[in-house]
């Protein structure tokens, strides 16, 4: 150790701060002068470090070599290093090395010409041994420093894993935003059907379930006008009583969500008997109603998974139905407008058959009655 260090200089380094002089002419012949030229390695991924380095002058910065590097891969391969924090003057790194034999992660590596002091951990030991005052010091600013690391890195996971949130939040709202662009548009198709089906397709792209419907109420029943899953053709048109025993039943009359987990466990509830009704016991049965509050079906999803709904799954299903509620309202009204007006124009038709039936009747009355009517005519002239 070089004596142009005196020991009032170890304090300007954050880790010997609060040894006095007398500890750090104690310590001093336990430190190690290491020189780093620029770019140079001082502690590589995967090694094992065995001592706390010290920066006196220069930096070191940490990072890690990320990238793909197996052609076999089929991807092209690719390496960049992502840098993690700097260290400067005053900073120490590697503190862990002076109780644990653990392989380093990532690379330290001078940022500049740079002059360390390093304290192995059989140094680091001994002084525990010969001195009890320097050694719990030590030991001291060991424990802050892991301590502020620890703190330091469950506040970036913390904020990695609420990034994470907000990136999935996104993800949701993103595919929630199209699936309601795709409803809205859903009424240019030529037909309800069509329309149905868009709509259907587009609230189980968003909560990435494989089946689903929605039945429409006419004439007093339920009826499954759309459907998607592996008993599509099956249910596609069948027709439900409207009651308080079925899930659609009580979601129609009830005009509020029905949000099961497990139907098994709710009470009143009849379980269909078709086992391929559902693949788990988790569905959602929403309301769809005009926005005159008239209520026109039900739109039902299910997963073909384990996995069961949360409630975030249906409030993104209430938002779709909303919209789905108004583009269907005004497509109903339009049916309905032009089946009343099919009924209309047959029963005109109708009606004309039977002028012309009565007006060809009278007509042959005429023709039959009129020779008779000009002989007795005639035979009154005589």
């Amino acid at each position: 150790m070089p004596c142009s260090y005196i020991c009032h200089e170890l304090h300007n380094l954050q880790f010997f701060s609060e040894l006095t002089d007398e500890e750090c002419g104690l310590l001093l012949p336990f430190l190690q002068q290491e020189m780093f030229q620029q770019g140079e390695l001082v502690v590589q991924e995967g090694a094992f470090p065995d001592r706390l380095f010290v920066v006196v002058k220069g930096k070191v910065r940490k990072e890690k070599v990320l990238g793909i590097t197996v052609g076999a891969s089929g991807l092209e391969a690719w390496q960049e290093k992502e840098l993690f924090e700097v260290k400067g003057a005053g900073q120490h790194f590697c503190e862990d090395a002076l109780i644990a034999e653990e392989p380093a992660n990532v690379d330290w590596v001078a940022m500049e010409k740079s002059e360390l002091f390093s304290l192995s951990a059989g140094n680091f030991r001994q002084i525990q041994q010969e001195s009890e005052q320097t050694g719990r010091k030590l030991l001291q600013a060991l424990s802050w420093s892991l301590y502020r690391s620890f703190r330091k890195h469950e506040g970036q996971f913390a904020a990695e894993v609420e990034n994470k949130k907000l990136l999935s939040q996104m993800r949701v709202e993103r595919k929630k935003i199209k699936a309601m662009h795709r409803i809205a548009r859903s009424t240019s198709v030529s037909s309800v059907n069509q329309t149905l089906d868009t709509i259907l397709e587009a609230c189980m792209d968003c909560l990435d379930v494989q089946k689903g419907s929605i039945m429409i109420f006419n004439r007093g029943v339920l009826r499954v006008e759309a459907a998607f899953g592996r008993n599509k053709d099956k249910i596609l048109g069948q027709m439900q009583v409207i009651n308080e025993t079925s899930v659609s039943g009580r979601c129609f009359m009830s005009k509020k969500p029905i949000f099961i987990q497990n139907i098994e466990q709710e009470k009143g509830i009849q379980r269909s008997p078709d086992p391929s009704q559902y693949s788990n016991n988790s569905l959602i049965s929403m309301p769809l109603i005009s926005p005159a509050g008239e209520s026109i079906g039900v739109l039902n999803v299910s997963k073909t998974s384990q996995a069961i709904f949360t409630e975030n799954d249906m409030k993104i299903l209430e938002d779709l139905t909303l919209e789905a509620s108004a583009a269907l309202a005004h497509e109903i009204c339009l049916a309905r407008l032009y089946r009343n007006f099919q009924e209309t124009l047959l029963e005109v038709k109708q009606a004309q058959r039977q002028l012309v039936q009565a007006e060809e009747k009278i007509l042959r009355i005429i023709q039959t009655s009129w020779p008779s009517m000009e002989a007795q005519g005639a035979a009154g002239n005589d």
